[in-house]
Parts: structure tokens; sequence; C-alpha cells
């Protein structure tokens, strides 16, 4: 059995065997994304959209819009602090028995691929009970790309910072990021807010969520960032494991 295939089946166990991380799949996109749902108020606001300017839109769909890839965030994150901590000291002992690092460094990306894409769906699952989206494959591709990008910034995260303050900053970031930066409530950007995970998906999340069409630029612009990001984590974990 080669080692990627070993290192990712052992990921996947972990990750089944983390009630904390289980939780969070099964039940928070439903306790986030209806909670919001149930307690906003039966109005309409004016918004941003990228492509189409300024657009009055129902506040349940608008948050909904909002949280469905704040969950997914929390999802990919947490599995990320979580896998990265504890495959630390099990992916050093593979590395000294000569197992290839960038096989293990693949697999942990696989299982982080994983949880971020189950934790899209469930989310654009439970979104699709309570609102409906224009362009239903646009959104749920940029509610994965979020959840793939905070699963890169939990690895980086579980790398640096131990698991409890890990938590506080995988619960913050997402929240000031996707909900408060990237807002379409405000035609003021702030001037951190492109350098964030979110910005550019979360453009193309909304453009797809309340529009017909959407602006492929935002994409490629996600792409690059997880590119970016993917590069970052793997010469990090790379690292950690020759340390460890």
């Amino acid at each position: 059995m080669s080692t990627l295939r070993t290192a990712f089946e052992m990921g996947v166990r972990e990750y089944a065997r983390t009630p904390v991380l289980l939780a969070l799949l099964a039940f928070l996109p439903i306790y986030l994304i209806l909670v919001f749902a149930w307690v906003m108020p039966e109005s309409r606001a004016a918004v941003e959209v990228p492509v189409q300017g300024t657009m009055a839109v129902e506040m349940t769909t608008l948050t909904t819009v909002l949280t469905t890839p704040m969950a997914a965030a929390f999802v990919g994150g947490a599995a990320g602090l979580f896998l990265m901590q504890s495959a630390s000291a099990v992916d050093g002992r593979l590395a000294l028995v000569g197992a290839d690092t960038s096989e293990i460094v693949a697999a942990r990306a696989g299982v982080l691929v994983l949880a971020a894409a189950i934790g899209s769906v469930v989310s654009v699952g439970v979104l699709s009970t309570v609102a409906s989206v224009e362009r239903g494959l646009w959104y749920l591709l940029a509610t994965l790309l979020v959840g793939l990008l905070y699963g890169g910034v939990g690895a980086l995260v579980g790398l640096v910072l131990n698991r409890l303050a890990g938590i506080y900053v995988l619960m913050f970031g997402p929240f000031v990021d996707l909900f408060l930066a990237q807002s379409p409530l405000t035609d003021e950007t702030h001037a951190l807010a492109p350098l964030l995970p979110g910005h550019f998906p979360m453009k193309l999340a909304f453009d797809a969520a309340l529009t017909a069409r959407v602006r492929p630029a935002n994409l490629w612009f996600s792409l690059a960032y997880l590119c970016v990001l993917a590069a970052v984590v793997g010469v990090a974990f790379r690292r950690a494991i020759r340390v460890g």
C-alpha cells in the first residue's frame, strides 16, 4: 500500500474519531444557517452586488447567503487545525521510516479537501431548505473555495498555535472576514478586505446567489489565492514533519 493511500486513510479515520469535527460537520451548518434565517425580519435591504450594483434583497436570503460559506469556513478551518495537530507526531514517524514527505503532505491535503467538500455540500443543502440561489453550481463552487481557503488557514494556525488559541482564531476570523469585511450591505469596502481569504469567493457567491451572471475573474483570483496558500501550507507542513 502506498504512503499516499495509507496517510489518507489514517487522516480520514482520525477525522471520524474526532467528535468535535463530526459535530461541526453535522450540526453547525444547520444551526448557523437556520437560526439566522429564523431571526431575520421579513424585510428587504439595499445591497451592493458585484455584477449588478445596488439591488433590493430579502434579509432572510441575504443572511443565509452570507452564513452558508461561513459554515463551510468553520468546518474547513477546524478540520485543518485538528488534523494538522493530530497528524504531526504520526507523520513525523512516517517520515523517519522512509515515507515520502510529498505523499504525506498530499494525503493530508486530500483529507482537507474531502472535509471542505462535505461541509460545503451540507451547508448549501441546508440553505436550499430556506432560500434559493440563481446559479446553484456556481454558488456551491464559491462555498467550496471558502471552505478550502479556510482549511488552509486552519492548517497554518494548527502549525503555530495550540488547539485552544487556534479555535478562537478560527471562530472569529471567518466571522470578521466573511460576515463583516465582505458584507454587501455597504458600498464602502474596508482597505484590508481584498487581502482576506474570503474576498474573491464571496464576490463570486453574491453574484451566483443573487443574479443570473457571474464574473469569472473572481474565480481565477480565488484559485490563485488558494494556490499560493496551498504552497505556503505545503512548505510549512514539510518543515514541521522534518523537525518532528
